[in-house]
């Protein structure tokens, strides 16, 4: 599993190997050179993975869970808003000043407002475990495997109630590995 990336300026290009996927086939990894003067140490720069938890196992907490227990979010807050970590599009008006916590209250519904309310709150719940470092959660949200980012971003732009439920069905499948969590 790759935790940090030792990147120097021979190697910033490099594609590696990872570890296999756990749902089949393999991943692969970029090493980078970080600009940042923050993250960069002597002989190198040193990064660590951009905000994400690294441990890729077989385990997710539900939305209820996240919303009863907020004290555990990693990376995140309550007050986190939807507009600033996914691309809202058309929803943004209406839903842009919604906070984490807000979606793991939305009960979905009939239409493209439901199906948005329904991907929001199991793609939340994803989020707050792909950040936890104490959960071996199968996607990323800024990498594969999963890339949740993205995805989420093209079934919001795809303006389809099918493909957002769709989606909100596949997370909430990952949500419900069990959760080890207290």
């Amino acid at each position: 599993m790759w935790v940090i990336a030792m990147t120097t300026e021979s190697n910033k290009n490099e594609e590696v190997s990872g570890p296999d996927d756990p749902r089949g086939g393999s991943m692969r990894f970029k090493k980078i050179l970080a600009m940042g003067a923050a993250l960069a140490m002597a002989g190198g720069a040193m990064l660590a993975a951009p905000a994400s938890a690294t441990n890729i196992g077989n385990e997710g907490c539900t939305p209820g869970y996240w919303k009863n227990h907020t004290d555990n979010w990693e990376e995140y807050s309550t007050a986190s808003l939807l507009k600033d970590n996914f691309d809202l599009g058309d929803f943004k008006g209406k839903w842009g000043d919604k906070t984490f916590e807000d979606a793991l209250s939305f009960r979905g519904g009939p239409g493209l407002d439901g199906a948005f309310q329904i991907l929001m709150r199991a793609s939340v719940a994803a989020y707050l475990n792909a950040a936890h470092e104490g959960l071996g959660y199968p996607l990323r949200r800024f990498s594969n495997p999963g890339d949740m980012q993205d995805t989420i971003n093209a079934a919001l732009a795809s303006g389809s109630r099918y493909k957002m439920v769709k989606l909100a069905k596949t997370y909430d499948e990952y949500n419900n590995l069990g959760c080890p969590l207290n």
